[in-house]
């Protein structure tokens, strides 16, 4: 194979092209850069660096807004904003437009310059039937659309190429395609992903000599799909046209070449089909690709290959190290890696477009000098409960603030000294992260923390069971997070002297809860029936400080009965594991503290059963009339006196209640102050449902209760007899006082989520936001600064803009894995979703089952039920639930009034003590959480499963 590079493929123009329409490689860069899109860009630089590039020229954007201009199609996408059936018609009527006539003098010198139409019929001409002297010589039409093959936007796929287009009326269909495609429904919608959707598109079109090809492929200098592997270029190649490789229609040869030492490893495809030029059965050729009875598109033929070429590889080593090395020199002298399209003809090489590879992480990242070696485990297991997908910046910066004080709280309730807290700061500072929107532990900090304190190795056990991580500190990650978890060993009389105070903690915990309540009633209750609305912006700023002072900073209660859970129930799971069931640990101990029965985040469940029970006993046609209404219909009945204990008592709920809501510790969240439809809905349900929705534990949860009690009295004798029951009532005290706490720290987020409502309206009034809701893209510390006078920008609506795109991206774009690891600059990594996915911790511990029926979780709560599951992605898709076995990603307390009206509960992520565990033994409604195999993507709303809750099991019939 002959690569030829230092000859140039046309001749580079000096003058100025013969109209303000058409772009040539010797234009000039900023005329390209402003009119040529990226890939006339692109290939001018090819052309400068002497490459072999087929000739060609660019119908500049100017000549598409001519058209654009003629037909009002900006008024016309405007009116259909996202609707998909009306952009087809747009690009339709772009598709069959007449030709603009003043465009043909700039489309004849075009083609003239690559030597397809004679000079002399460059007069002035209107009529394309005149035109008829085109040479044989087929080209392509290809998109150059203005925001296209830059460093930020591909834009691949989302535009028309043309291949093997022949006469005038050919090439001017596809140009006016190619100007469709700006129009379709895919390229609009990934306008509005990439937040240009307010912009209106605009295309220029390449046309350009075809290459025939007998192999064409692409090339990347760096593997895009292994991003943290900087040692390989990637060839990927097929039979004929490459046009079958980028649509994904063909499957490819794919060699890995090593960048230094060109050594070519190779993965042959059955490539069974190949796109080639389509030819006239008057001209049909001997070529080998060639096939009676192939589909033809446009100028191109699908054609079917025999077994024995659809095995041959379609390069040579030597031809795909050749033409590594040519991308290889691109990266270098474009300066970032690149992806290169290429085609092989009767054994040259040409080089038809190249374009930046966007989702890789310049070198410095991994330059330890530059970015340091830092290593961070990231884990989002049960932090996810509370805070699921994309959190806004205030709600992230009050709750970093929260865990910052409360480690240290806890730290020093535990006799850790003052000298220790003020040496490891960082550590406390940094007990979160904030991945692409979404909140992470920050786990080696978690471990770190965790060292402080006498019995490190067993706490670290408690702490993953509690947390419910998928993955425990393996040496081999504890040997990567050596810097991290370095820690002054305490002296022993230090750690007598803490574990002393451990213990006097734990003994002190009923009386530190009392004082908390009590704080709580005295602080928190009379701001939730405050009108915070009458205070100004300074005001709620001093309501949150004193927040801050009165309640955080006590915080001691909660710190202490946390660390009682952890404890009690990582000891009862271990003594279950060694004296009871090493098979059934966990089912058994589940059993022993299902249908509890006193939680306190089942007081607002039980408040809407009882008003659904005072409807359900009054007037049969009020009654009626609510469960055919809708929600807003409902409350106005309730309005209307017709039932004025029901009426009363959902007035009640709300100021007992109202700061419960799905996402309720996220500030940004509606409460059902904001809007109560989801409490509506939930009485609603349990009038037609006709359940016993009140939350008690059936008879079933108290026999299954009483059989693990008795095989526990059967199983045990001498100490272990009196142990086991001291310990297992420990453990039941810990869960249920967690609630209770973890209650009352929701309530404490209503009431903040109420203060910076009332901020942002304030914050409205005085210019700085537009709206209220705009104040959750702020920091805590840029509103006391505003106050203050310390602010470095008054300027918020430039914050909230930006920062309200970057959620907006951060939602479009897959979630980070759910455990993974960086080092050095964490955010500098976490900008590239390519980097995290392949730094997935879990990765190699998510293996499907094998029977593609089956999928496995941990049995929180015992039952074997078999029904009809409802996933819902949210809340909301749960609402109307009838009976239905429940299946979503996570739950946290906003979900638990649909408990009653579900058979089952499956949840992806969780753990034995997560909330949804918690409760859901308490109603006894059969729960598996934390499953595996992708449950969200094996189960869909109506397949019928049988859940059997007590093993784990998931069965889909």
């Amino acid at each position: 194979m002959t690569i030829a590079r230092l000859v140039p493929s046309v001749p580079i123009v000096t003058e100025p092209p013969p109209s303000s329409h058409l772009l040539v490689t010797g234009s000039p860069i900023a005329d390209l850069a402003r009119d040529g899109g990226g890939k006339a860009l692109n290939l001018a630089r090819l052309d400068r660096l002497q490459m072999r590039v087929p000739a060609w020229f660019c119908l500049a954007a100017p000549a598409f807004d001519q058209l654009r201009d003629a037909l009002a199609l900006d008024a016309l996408v405007r009116a259909a904003e996202s609707d998909d059936a009306a952009a087809e018609a747009v690009a339709r009527r772009v598709a069959d437009a007449a030709f603009p006539s003043g465009l043909v003098d700039a489309l004849c010198h075009g083609l003239a310059s690559l030597d397809l139409l004679d000079q002399s019929d460059l007069s002035d001409q209107s009529d394309l039937s005149d035109l008829s002297d085109l040479s044989d010589q087929p080209v392509a039409v290809r998109s150059s659309g203005l925001d296209e093959d830059s460093a930020g936007l591909s834009f691949a796929g989302q535009f028309e190429s043309v291949l093997h287009q022949r006469g005038m009326e050919q090439v001017t269909r596809a140009v006016r395609r190619v100007w469709a495609s700006a129009y379709s429904a895919r390229n609009l919608a990934y306008r509005r992903v990439a937040g240009l959707g307010h912009q209106p598109p605009r295309m220029a079109v390449i046309v350009q000599r075809m290459v025939d090809a007998d192999v064409a492929g692409v090339a990347f200098s760096r593997d895009p799909l292994a991003p943290l592997d900087r040692t390989q270029a990637v060839v990927e190649s097929v039979w004929g046209l490459g046009e079958g490789l980028v649509s994904g229609a063909v499957d490819a040869d794919r060699f890995r070449v090593h960048r230094e030492t060109r050594a070519v490893i190779a993965v042959i495809a059955d490539k069974d089909h190949a796109v080639v030029r389509a030819i006239n059965s008057a001209t049909r050729s001997s070529q080998t690709l060639d096939q009676p009875g192939a589909s033809t598109h446009g100028g191109t033929v699908t054609v079917t290959l025999d077994s024995a070429r659809a095995t041959e590889p379609s390069l040579t080593e030597n031809q795909a190290r050749e033409v590594a090395t040519v991308v290889l020199r691109l990266e270098h002298e474009l300066g970032c890696p690149q992806d290169c399209e290429w085609a092989l003809a009767s054994g040259v090489l040409w080089l038809l477009q190249t374009r930046p590879i966007t989702s890789l992480p310049p070198d410095a990242l991994f330059d330890a000098s530059i970015a340091g070696a830092d290593a961070v485990i990231w884990d989002n297991s049960n932090i996810v409960e509370s805070y699921a997908g994309v959190t806004t910046p205030l709600t992230f910066s009050h709750v970093s603030r929260c865990y910052r004080e409360v480690y240290i709280q806890f730290c020093r309730t535990m006799g850790v000294s003052e000298s220790t807290i003020a040496a490891e700061e960082p550590m406390f500072r940094n007990m979160l992260g904030l991945v692409r929107g979404r909140i992470y532990y920050n786990l080696a900090n978690w471990y770190r923390l965790l060292a402080l304190l006498p019995g490190v190795g067993q706490s670290r056990a408690f702490m993953e069971t509690m947390m419910g991580v998928k993955q425990s500190l393996t040496p081999e990650l504890a040997a990567g997070l050596d810097r991290a978890l370095e820690v002054s060993s305490l002296p022993w009389w230090r750690r007598v002297q803490v574990a002393i105070t451990v213990l006097t903690r734990l003994l002190q915990a009923q009386r530190l809860n009392r004082e908390f309540l009590a704080r709580m009633e005295q602080i928190v209750v009379p701001l939730q029936k405050a009108d915070l609305r009458t205070h100004s912006f300074g005001q709620l700023l001093a309501l949150y400080a004193a927040l801050d002072r009165d309640i955080l900073k006590h915080w001691r209660a909660p710190i202490i009965t946390d660390f009682r859970c952890l404890l009690a129930f990582g000891m009862l799971k271990s003594l279950t594991a060694r004296w009871l069931a090493r098979a059934d640990a966990a089912s058994l101990q589940n059993d022993l503290l299902c249908g509890d029965g006193n939680l306190k985040s089942m007081e607002p469940t039980r408040c809407l059963a009882t008003i659904a029970s005072l409807i359900d006993r009054g007037d049969a046609a009020f009654r009626a009339r609510v469960v055919a209404s809708t929600p807003a219909e409902f409350q106005r009945l309730l309005a209307t006196g017709a039932n004025p204990a029901a009426a009363s008592m959902f007035d009640a709920f709300l100021a007992d209640f109202g700061f419960r809501c799905a996402d309720e510790l996220k500030l940004e969240s509606l409460d059902l102050h904001d809007d109560p439809t989801f409490a509506l809905s939930a009485i609603q349900g349990y009038l037609r449902n006709g359940r016993d929705a009140v939350g008690r534990p059936g008879s079933n949860e108290a026999t299954i209760r009483a059989a693990a009690e008795a095989r526990v009295a059967t199983a045990l004798s001498g100490p272990r007899r009196w142990l086991y029951p001291l310990v297992l009532g420990w453990a039941r005290s810990a869960v249920r006082d967690r609630e209770l706490l973890r209650f009352e720290r929701t309530r404490v987020f209503g009431v903040t989520r109420r203060l910076f409502r009332a901020a942002g309206a304030a914050l409205t009034t005085l210019g700085a936001i537009d709206a209220a809701g705009d104040v959750f893209y702020l920091t805590i510390e840029e509103l006391f600064a505003f106050h203050e006078g310390r602010a470095l920008t008054s300027d918020f609506r430039t914050l909230v803009t930006a920062r309200r795109a970057a959620c907006d991206a951060f939602r479009r774009t897959p979630a980070p894995p759910d455990r993974f690891l960086t080092r050095g600059a964490a955010s500098a990594v976490m900008a590239y979703p390519a980097v995290l996915a392949a730094s997935d911790l879990l990765a190699q511990d998510e293996v499907r089952d094998d029977d593609p029926g089956l999928l496995h979780g941990t049995p929180c709560s015992p039952g074997i039920v078999e029904g009809v599951v409802r996933v819902a992605m949210s809340i909301d898709d749960a609402r109307g639930m009838a009976g239905e076995i429940l299946v979503t990603e996570r739950t946290d307390p906003g979900w638990v009034p649909l408990f009653p009206s579900c058979a089952g509960l499956i949840v992806a992520r969780g753990s034995l003590l997560s909330h949804s565990a918690v409760v859901a033994r308490e109603m006894g409604l059969p729960t598996i959480v934390g499953v595996s195999g992708w449950p969200l993507e094996r189960l869909r709303s109506g397949m019928r499963v049988r859940m059997d809750a007590t093993r784990g099991e998931i069965r889909i019939l």
